[in-house]
């Protein structure tokens, strides 16, 4: 059974898993296979915006790196929206310059990215990390392209992560580590009976996901 874990910050990661490292683009090199590579819209003090843009479009060129991110839009923090703003668009156009994936952080601006993803015309595949929203704003996500990515919050049984992924369709979802101490077949498994779905289905099905997205 192939496993992904499609976002972490865990560098020692299992080697029969396939994980996408989320190396932040000021921050030193960790090593991996496979990485992401952006400026996180917590950290925007941590370089101007011609700067990032530089870095950014050299570092993305490199074999290991194979996404843009985790960058995205936060409405629980103090920077102001219109920088971030800023910073996330110049991101997305160098994904699309690329053609690569981008993997979203999203707090309380689901409808933001919305907007932008229809203005903007953007075409590659956006990947919304962590999430925990309920079905209506999951739909809304889809049918605009994106991808939803499911961790922790699908051990709760009363999350709104648990009952969207039994909602969605499969050939969108991704599951992910990010930060948290759990082991990515413990999210599987949750994953697989939020849906009442056996688990090595579940397991092909988002080895295909993957291999859409990333061409793998």
């Amino acid at each position: 059974m192939q496993i992904i874990d499609i976002h972490t910050h865990k560098s020692k990661a299992d080697e029969n898993v396939i994980s996408i490292f989320s190396q932040a683009l000021y921050a030193d090199e960790i090593e991996s296979k496979f990485k992401s590579v952006g400026l996180h819209p917590w950290h925007l003090d941590k370089m101007g915006l011609e700067e990032l843009i530089s870095k950014l479009f050299e570092r993305a060129k490199k074999s290991d790196v194979i996404a843009i991110g985790e960058i995205g839009l936060d409405r629980a923090i103090a920077t102001p929206f219109d920088l971030q703003e800023k910073y996330f668009k110049a991101q997305l156009g160098i994904a699309e310059h690329l053609n690569m994936a981008v993997i979203i952080h999203n707090v309380k601006a689901s409808s933001d990215l919305l907007n932008i993803r229809k203005s903007g015309n953007y075409k590659m595949p956006w990947i919304i990390h962590g999430f925990n929203e309920k079905k209506d704003s999951a739909n809304q996500l889809i049918r605009m392209g994106c991808y939803l990515s499911f961790g922790h919050h699908l051990l709760d049984e009363s999350s709104k992560a648990f009952a969207t992924i039994a909602s969605i369709p499969v050939k969108n979802i991704f599951l992910e580590t990010d930060e948290s101490e759990h082991n990515i077949e413990d999210i599987y498994k949750a994953a697989a009976k939020a849906r009442n779905m056996d688990i090595e289905k579940l397991s092909e099905k988002i080895s295909e996901n993957y291999n859409t997205v990333f061409g793998k």
